[in-house]
């Protein structure tokens, strides 16, 4: 949070350092158009800058400031490059000097105006616009303080030139008169900069709210990724208030493991949790590596889908790719507690399904429903009357394409609650 680095001895927040590249970029940009731009404007119009510019001790000490100034502003820039690119901290000290620097290249600009022009022109017009573009500038750092600072100095530097100036010239009229003009003009900067600092401090503000807002955010998903899938996390965020549901088509699978229930009463409850997390780990990690998510998890089972929370074009190929992986790793694990060897039971079904939140104020799910979802549900409870671990059916089967020679038809099965027959395959 940036509140969290608003005392000057704590390091800047990464976002300020990025703010403070952006603000040192702007003003190097602006430096090297104006480096180009008097030197054609002077040569296209010579009176237009007046006589300063042929004056060799002005122009010499112009490009010396000119030049110490811009380096230093190179070395600030590529300093917060390597910084944000190395994630590295620094202390918020490290805008002072870079104020100093900033305000104080105007002042010594009017200062050797004044000496070698003989003229208070350039206090009129070039020197309160210079100043004025640097207190904007200011407002990016979205620090009160550093606004507020940077119009004292500006305020100072511009004063303290004019009344040097006066006093080194001795200008014919009103002198008061004149010491007032630019007293109120200097005013005018301090106004200017508290004005920035408060735009800023108002803005920071909401930058904080949206941080806290966003980290609010990240929490609740990573606590409800913890129990859900990240994917349905996000769903239930973006859709907490959705009442709702929608159609969306999508795969639906169902897994289960083969005799959990016996082998559990015969293991302790730490033998039974640890086995099951040793079965589930390399299971949950292959739904998510192929783009799918784990609705409920059901102590000896879960439902997945793929393309439903999430839009995939390539869920049913994804879904297929899963399971054929969670056989694999079923087979090369090979668990065998009591003389059983751990098996599995997966049913894999495409099509139109439900989507929505389900429940009350107290408590709600993402579920997803339909008669596709029982479909799913049915074909992987069929794999205990074929002897199989994988099955699919024929809304699978006719877009897998090049994977159609793993397939054994096994026809169509009637199913409970479904009216029309569904045919199935056996992925081998």
């Amino acid at each position: 949070m940036f509140a969290e680095h608003y005392k000057f001895h704590e390091p800047l927040h990464l976002e300020f350092l990025k703010i403070e590249r952006k603000r040192v970029g702007i003003i190097l940009v602006l430096f090297l158009i104006s480096s180009v731009l008097i030197p054609v404007l002077h040569h296209l119009s010579p009176n237009l800058l007046r006589a300063s510019l042929n004056n060799k001790k002005f122009v010499d000490s112009m490009l010396f400031w000119w030049m110490f100034f811009f380096l230093f502003e190179i070395f600030v820039f590529i300093r917060m490059n390597w910084l944000i690119r190395n994630k590295r901290s620094i202390s918020k000290k490290v805008l002072i000097p870079n104020l100093i620097m900033e305000f104080g290249l105007p002042a010594v600009i009017l200062f050797n105006a004044i000496k070698y022009d003989n003229s208070l022109l350039l206090l009129e017009y070039d020197g309160l616009t210079f100043y004025f573009l640097l207190l904007m500038l200011s407002a990016m750092h979205l620090d009160f303080k550093i606004s507020l600072g940077a119009g004292i100095l500006a305020c100072i530097g511009y004063w303290g030139v004019s009344y040097w100036g006066i006093q080194f010239l001795k200008p014919v009229g009103d002198v008061e008169q004149m010491i007032e003009i630019y007293l109120m003009r200097s005013m005018g900067l301090l106004s200017a900069g508290i004005i920035a600092g408060v735009v800023a401090a108002e803005i920071r503000k909401r930058v904080n709210n949206l941080l806290k807002a966003k980290d609010d955010q990240n929490e609740m998903e990573s606590l409800l990724g913890q129990q859900l899938s990240t994917h349905i996390a996000k769903e239930l965020i973006l859709h907490k208030n959705d009442k709702v549901g929608q159609k969306i088509i999508g795969s639906i699978m169902f897994m289960d493991i083969r005799n959990f229930t016996s082998m559990a009463d015969q293991q302790s409850p730490e033998e039974t949790i640890e086995f099951q997390n040793a079965i589930f780990d390399p299971l949950i990690r292959i739904i998510e590596k192929n783009n799918g998510i784990i609705h409920q998890i059901l102590g000896d089972g879960f439902m997945a889908s793929f393309g439903v929370a999430v839009e995939n074009p390539n869920h049913v190929f994804d879904a297929y790719c899963a399971g054929v992986q969670i056989v694999e790793v079923i087979n090369y694990c090979r668990n065998e507690i009591n003389g059983d060897k751990t098996r599995v039971g997966i049913g894999l079904h495409c099509g139109e399904v439900i989507t929505g939140n389900i429940g009350n104020e107290i408590r709600k799910q993402f579920s997803i429903a339909g008669k596709n979802v029982i479909i799913a549900s049915r074909i992987e409870q069929l794999n205990k009357q074929f002897d199989s671990q994988f099955l699919v059916s024929r809304a699978v089967a006719d877009q897998l394409n090049g994977n159609r020679n793993t397939l054994i038809n096994l026809g169509k099965i009637k199913m409970k609650g479904i009216d029309e027959k569904i045919e199935l395959f056996q992925v081998v």
